[in-house]
């Protein structure tokens, strides 16, 4: 449906479908304005300022794909391209140059409405996109954070406030909300700007290597230190140091951590002589540190220690707004990165998109970007060329509490039984979270798996424990 006032240009040297077109788009709310030949129809884009141009390929004064390129500079519109019968390459090509959609003659009668529609849509979120951009820059001075988020647009202010301060933040977020990126955004604003800001993933180490990729070691002080190495302690002093993933680190690291937080002074390992540094920590986690603390795999000292100013990013479910931008940024970005075009995404796929859970949050959306810009670059982008999880998502994974077990018959076997083992795992879990009311450590020994595995399926499947904390056990028939 067409915004107050929208004009639109159509520029079609075939007579009943000129007309054709008009009907349809004037039923719609568009102002429309029409012209036989590229001569009228350049005269009458200087006057109306179209929001749209539809632009024939077989104009008796502008034939082929230079229509496309001169409209599109001219007018400064998206350009939806109609032709007879487009060959794959010419849709292609037509794409390259600037077109927002290719419609053929059947297609005119079939997808208008929704080119259009869908066409409007690319060019008023594009436009969001530049003020979003604009907006975040100038107000908070970030370029690499995009969201127009009530909730996000709080977490600005917060890094705002914190960023002034030494004092160590805590963010807090599932895997792939950001964060790593929001402690780039408090390092930029600090005083140690100009200083180092060094990021290490502490999950991605074991005890021994972490102890001495953090505090560095002294020569022999174990197998294969056959010198004196500086920690990242020590090369981040002045500076910044984002200890990400810290909630998977051992009780043995995280006492040298407090000691650190507290007097700025560590031994390397095998060494005596204490280490004194200026480091400001940035510490990140996905692990429930409360329910940490209270099944002992989390000091409580450290935790209060690191809690002084938690922030907490909101997953990409809960900013759904967000979508339409990012997805045109990272789709534009990529698309220039592998030197192609960005797909044209059509509305089903939209849908598809903004319905699906993410529980990979942004950096899942920005993989499946650059996925589809491999793909169908230049191209349509249709639902059912989105993977199976986003074209056929069974609704029963986001409602609550357990659903009875369902096929599609539309579907292959294999996606059938993916499907039913997600619910057959939600339908699980949420009794058993039921059953221990929201503990996790008893849950996930009752379930027979490990902590770190409980954690992720409770994100991918958008459980919460706090939530059952209060909850009554489930009946003898729901066991």
């Amino acid at each position: 449906m067409a915004e107050a006032f929208e004009s639109v240009l159509v520029v079609e040297s075939d007579d009943r479908r000129r007309r054709r077109m008009r009907a349809m788009l004037s039923r719609e709310g568009f102002r429309v304005f029409v012209a036989s030949n590229a001569v009228d129809g350049l005269a009458s884009a200087a006057h109306a300022a179209p929001r749209l141009c539809l632009v024939s390929l077989a104009l008796p004064d502008l034939a082929g794909l230079r229509a496309v390129e001169v409209f599109g500079e001219r007018t400064r519109a998206p350009i939806i391209a109609l032709s007879e019968a487009p060959t794959v390459v010419q849709v292609v090509e037509a794409v390259r140059r600037g077109a927002a959609d290719v419609l053929s003659g059947q297609d005119v009668e079939e997808r208008l409405l929704e080119a259009v529609d869908q066409a409007m849509l690319k060019a008023r979120t594009d436009t969001r996109l530049q003020q979003v951009r604009e907006d975040v820059r100038d107000q908070y001075g970030f370029r690499q954070l995009l969201t127009q988020s009530p909730r996000m647009l709080a977490v600005f202010d917060q890094i705002q406030q914190v960023a002034r301060t030494d004092a160590t933040a805590l963010i807090l977020g599932e895997t792939g909300t950001g964060k790593e990126l929001v402690s780039r955004a408090i390092h930029d604003r600090s005083r140690r700007r100009d200083e180092a800001f060094i990021a290490v993933n502490c999950g991605a180490f074991t005890e021994t290597l972490l102890e001495s990729e953090l505090f560095g070691h002294e020569k022999g002080s174990f197998t294969g230190a056959v010198g004196r190495r500086e920690g990242l302690f020590e090369m981040a002093s002045g500076g910044s140091l984002f200890l990400d993933e810290l909630g998977e680190t051992s009780l043995n690291v995280q006492v040298n951590l407090l000691r650190v937080l507290e007097e700025m002074t560590f031994r390397r390992v095998g060494g005596r002589e204490p280490v004194r540094v200026d480091v400001r920590i940035i510490a990140a986690t996905n692990v429930h540190l409360e329910e940490a603390v209270s099944d002992g795999s989390f000091r409580q000292d450290l935790f209060y220690r690191l809690s002084v100013f938690p922030i907490r990013l909101p997953p990409l479910r809960e900013r759904r707004e967000d979508i339409p931008l990012l997805m045109r940024h990272f789709l534009d970005e990529l698309a220039e990165r592998h030197d192609t075009e960005p797909p044209v995404v059509s509305a089903d796929a939209m849908r598809a998109v903004l319905g699906y859970r993410w529980p990979g949050n942004v950096r899942q959306l920005r993989a499946m970007c650059e996925r589809w810009v491999i793909t169908h670059g230049g191209r349509r982008l249709e639902a059912h060329d989105l993977s199976p999880a986003l074209s056929s998502l069974p609704s029963e994974l986001v409602e609550r509490g357990p659903a009875a077990l369902r096929v599609d018959t539309t579907l292959a076997l294999k996606d059938n039984v993916g499907r039913v083992v997600e619910e057959v795992e939600r339908a699980y879990l949420f009794q058993m979270l039921q059953r221990h009311r929201g503990h996790q450590g008893r849950t996930a020994e009752a379930a027979g798996i490990t902590r770190r595995t409980l954690y992720t399926k409770l994100r991918d499947y958008d459980l919460d424990p706090a939530e059952f904390k209060d909850a009554a056990a489930p009946s003898a028939d729901a066991r």
